[in-house]
């Protein structure tokens, strides 16, 4: 009884506070009417409608007396409407009235609170078509851009052209949103299915338009949140800000904003319909520890890794947070060093946990729990974790360092029965699109007694995974051979394992992108492959159905140079499968897929085979008839389906005991009609053609592998031979290359003669493992390795390279205020995208606060031109361009549009990258920090990290051309150089 009383006292309490504020309001509005009134000013509305006033205040921005008037009228009709006092307050700020302004404020917050939680009333302008690669020209620039057409969207008889619908002519449409629990969905009304037909192509389908809206703060100095879902980006004024294109629901990142209304742009880049979803709130709180998003298993009690990797976000506006200390009573942990984490980002903390050979926790335990406590500037959090307890037979996740120096996961099953070595191989297979590492290790099942049996015979599984559009290349690549590295010396490392791993003695496998995956690894590790089983693999991205179409639909194709797409091609063709074949010629092949695929179109395998029967290499191949893309069984119940059935036992058994040797295995028959003897006998000879695109990537081919080329990312070839007797080698385009003992192909080089180019080449004494070839002035030389000068592998490009180890962002703080902070916003947005696509650990430091010790061994990412960022200069000395007087100079060529921003590489310390940012105004700038954003609708790339070279400069006309905007492209020579051959601009 007492509580009604109390509830009733508080409604009775608020409706007279209510009754008492609506009182004020309407007073306040009838002394501005009156004094507006006394200076003649008037609302020159015919007819106040939300949407009159909305065009007048937008339309009249930087006159902000004209709306005033409407406004205050339209409140004293209804005062309590939040988004019109917060309106009125932000019109009388921007007149410096703030005494005015803060009573509409104040009142509004008494509305609605400090922030709108979203945006109930969305503009939205499109569909225009847009190109499948990564970024495209956007057609509203060629009207002054979004933030300028959007000043004018209610406005009558606004129109822009679009080929995608009929008459070409699309308006600004609005769109309701009732709660921030819905989202939008836009569904532009277009005939797709008549364009498909017409046109022979899907990727038609994608489209790009504009959602505005906005965002409404009644109070002064709010950290505002954002989480948008299925989108990579978003703009509050012209901040760029992070959003969760994954749909992982976890994430929100903040924005600093003054009292006012905000525009928020949503650049839309879809197929067909698109739904996406915007909320916001306010946190006081300035950390917040979030869950991570994978931990290691124990396997039988023991902790088989060492690493876990906790996401902490800082929602604060200026402070820095340092992560000091994370500890445990349970378990022992520790940071490598204190972690800065800049304001407005969230960042992955590696978290070691200390080495143990005794067990932590029973072997027949469930879980494990324990409580983490992680040690900030701003104090101290409490993080519950719990460790899954797996048994031998079952599969497990394990964690290691990736080659970026991120923590990363992969599913592994120890062999099912003893290997034919000491030292066991490894069959590493690679998921398809969205599968979970340890859903691919235990799609390795059959039923055997009535029980499943999971793993592979004679070998390790290893499912290694990387979040993020990877495709298995680039950093994909790199991850599943960390993966591979980090397993053996797991293994190694515990005695409690015994079965213990030979990482030269790899079977590759993977299904659909997994399947290309295995295509990539085994072409650019063929040393390491004793098979390759490819399932449903597609050959190339930019081929794969509509996936990522080469300048197809693209705005750029219709300004774009072909050198331009020359040099852009030449960034991906290290990817394409079908252009390595060679390198793995002499390693069987198992290839397959379901024949009524409608997923991968058997079309790509069938190719694939015909490529592989042309050079006479060993390849099985099978269409299953009445398969689909997965299937659980082949012919019988439970026989292992589609990745583990009896034909690829018995291939992958036949592998682990007889190494490359050529015999086939078809339907369980072993042919070896057709096996060729490797050991040396007579004057049998291996002949072998090694190719590569960039050194970059991979180890070798019979112990040979590329170092440096002539021009580099061209076409590289060594055609090769080797006898009892002797290597002769024929060079294409290689300046430097080196030779080792393969480990499953030996050579016995050192007891050979070596023939380069028709040319001996006298082999040195010693014991080295490893020599090295150069070509100096004309002739191949042994060189020492001491001496070796020029790119390599470790410092070619493209762009992307820059994040393929470990690496820092580096801000300026040499400009003014506000040029420092949109620097460190700028790197704050891009740290969180790596973030978001690729899990990736990135740490931001201010130039002042650079150690070179610290970073000497680290790639750098520096933001800010020589007079933002005390370490620039440094840089651009060692790269042909040069920057002058807010233009930019290379060789005789000098770019002065007042709008250009610049992307390039340039070497850092001992074998080392930097990837400097800058730009001659801020446009330009944010011009070229867009180039981060590689989107494939519905997933986003890793920043920087698809068709991107060394080089690139953005000109005035990049918004409205995408790379048609390029002022120049191109790659540096072996010396950091101009090359006319291998630039789109002639200098």
């Amino acid at each position: 009884m007492a509580c009604r009383v109390y509830l009733l006292i508080l409604l009775i309490n608020l409706s007279f506070a209510a009754k008492k504020d609506e009182k004020h309001g309407k007073e306040f509005l009838e002394k501005e009417k009156k004094s507006l009134l006394s200076e003649k000013i008037t609302c020159t509305l015919k007819k106040v409608t939300p949407r009159s006033l909305d065009n007048l205040r937008l339309s009249y921005n930087y006159k902000v007396t004209k709306p005033l008037p409407c406004y205050v009228d339209a409140l004293l009709e209804n005062p309590k409407d939040w988004k019109k006092w917060t309106v009125l307050g932000d019109l009388y700020e921007k007149n410096s009235k703030t005494s005015q302004a803060s009573t509409c404020f104040k009142i509004a917050s008494k509305l609605v609170g400090p922030v709108s939680t979203y945006i109930s009333d969305w503009s939205f302008i499109g569909p225009f078509v847009i190109g499948k690669i990564e970024w495209d020209g956007d057609p509203l620039e060629a009207y002054g851009g979004i933030r300028n057409v959007s000043k004018y969207r209610y406005r009558k008889g606004e129109q822009f052209y679009s080929e995608l619908v009929k008459d070409t002519l699309i308006e600004w449409k609005t769109f309701k949103q009732d709660t921030a629990d819905n989202g939008i969905q836009i569904s532009p009304s277009v005939q797709w299915n008549e364009l498909i037909n017409s046109l022979g192509s899907v990727g038609i389908t994608e489209w790009q338009g504009w959602m505005v809206g906005d965002i409404y703060v009644t109070e002064r100095d709010q950290n505002i949140l954002i989480q948008c879902l299925g989108l990579h980006t978003v703009y509050v004024d012209d901040i760029p800000v992070a959003s969760d294109v994954y749909h992982r629901e976890k994430f929100w990142f903040g924005v600093h904003l003054s009292r006012g209304v905000h525009s928020f742009y949503v650049h839309l880049r879809t197929k067909v319909a698109a739904t996406k979803k915007c909320i916001f709130q306010v946190d006081s709180s300035p950390v917040r520890v979030l869950a991570p998003h994978f931990l290691p298993d124990l396997v039988d009690g023991h902790l088989f890794s060492q690493y876990i990797s906790i996401p902490i976000s800082n929602y604060h506006h200026s402070k820095w947070v340092k992560v000091t200390k994370i500890t445990s009573t349970q378990v022992e942990l520790a940071i490598e060093r204190s972690f800065s984490i800049a304001p407005g980002q969230t960042a992955h903390i590696p978290v070691q946990l200390r080495k143990t050979e005794e067990k932590i926790s029973s072997g027949d335990c469930d879980q494990f729990s324990f409580v983490v406590k992680i040690i900030t500037s701003e104090g101290v959090n409490s993080l519950p974790l719990e460790f899954r307890c797996r048994r031998s037979g079952q599969s497990f996740l394990f964690t290691f360092l990736d080659h970026d120096g991120s923590v990363q996961q992969a599913a592994a099953v120890e062999p099912i029965m003893a290997c034919n070595t000491e030292l066991c191989p490894v069959l590493l297979t690679l998921h398809g699109t969205t599968v979970p590492p340890q859903n691919q290790a235990d799609s390795y099942k059959r039923m055997e007694s009535e029980e499943y049996v999971f793993g592979v015979d004679k070998a390790w599984l290893l499912a290694p995974t990387r979040h993020g559009a990877h495709n298995w290349e680039g950093p994909g690549a790199l991850t599943a051979i960390s993966a591979l590295f980090a397993l053996t010396k797991h293994v190694q490392e515990h005695s409690w394992v015994a079965k213990k791993i030979d990482p030269n003695r790899v079977v590759y496998a993977g299904h659909s992108m997994g399947g290309h995956g295995a295509w990539h690894l085994a072409t650019h590790y063929p040393d390491r492959g004793l098979g390759l089983i490819t399932l449903a693999g597609w050959i190339k991205k930019e081929e794969y159905g509509d996936s990522n179409l080469f300048f197809r639909h693209d705005i750029s194709a219709s300004h774009v140079d072909p050198a331009i797409k020359f040099i852009l091609e030449a960034c991906i063709a290290e990817n394409d499968a079908d252009r390595h074949i060679t390198n793995i010629k002499d390693i069987p092949i198992l290839a397959r897929i379901g024949a009524d695929d409608r997923t991968v179109h058997p079309f790509y395998v069938r190719r694939m085979y015909r490529l592989m029967k042309e050079i006479k290499a060993n390849i099985t191949y099978m269409e299953i008839h009445g398969k689909e893309h997965w299937w659980w069984d082949t012919k019988e119940t439970n026989d292992g389906g589609v990745v583990n059935d009896q034909q690829i036992r018995d291939f992958t058994n036949a592998r682990f005991v007889e190494g490359i040797s050529q015999c086939k295995v078809t339907e369980g028959e072993k042919d070896c009609s057709e096996e060729r003897e490797n050991k040396y006998s007579g004057e049998n000879v291996r002949n072998f053609t090694l190719v590569t695109y960039n050194p970059a990537l991979g180890d070798g081919l019979n112990g040979i592998q590329v170092l440096q080329q002539s021009i580099p990312m061209r076409t590289s070839k060594i055609i090769g031979s080797i006898s009892r007797g002797s290597i002769n080698l024929q060079t294409v385009n290689i300046a430097r290359f080196s030779i080792q003992e393969p480990p499953n192909r030996r050579t016995n080089y050192r007891q050979k003669v070596l023939k380069v180019d028709g040319k001996k080449v006298e082999m040195p004494g010693g014991k080295d493992s490893k020599i090295f070839v150069c070509l100096k002035k004309g002739n191949w030389k042994i060189c020492d390795e001491k001496s070796l000068t020029g790119r390599n592998s470790s410092t070619y490009g493209p762009a992307r390279r820059v994040a393929e180890h470990k690496f820092v962002i580096i801000i300026g703080t040499l400009g003014s205020p506000e040029d420092s902070a949109r620097l460190q916003a700028m790197a704050v947005y891009i740290a969180n995208l790596f973030l978001l696509t690729s899990d990736t650990t990135v740490e931001i430091i201010k130039d002042i606060d650079v150690d070179p010790t610290t970073v000497e061994d680290m790639n750098l990412i520096v933001l800010g031109s020589e007079e933002e960022n005390l370490v620039t200069i440094s840089f651009l000395e060692d790269i042909p361009i040069k920057r002058k007087e807010g233009t930019f100079i290379l060789e005789e060529c000098k770019f002065d549009d007042s709008r250009m921003g610049l992307l390039t590489l340039a070497p850092h310390g001992k074998g080392r990258l930097a990837l400097l940012i800058l730009g001659n105004s801020v446009e330009g700038l944010m011009d070229v920090v867009s180039l981060a954003t590689p989107t494939i609708p519905p997933m986003t790339r890793s920043p920087f990290s698809n068709l991107l070279p060394d080089y690139v400069i953005t000109g005035q006309d990049f918004r409205l051309k995408g790379p048609g905007g390029f002022l120049c492209a191109g790659f540096y020579g072996n010396q950091w150089e101009y090359r006319s051959e291998m630039s789109s601009c002639v200098c």
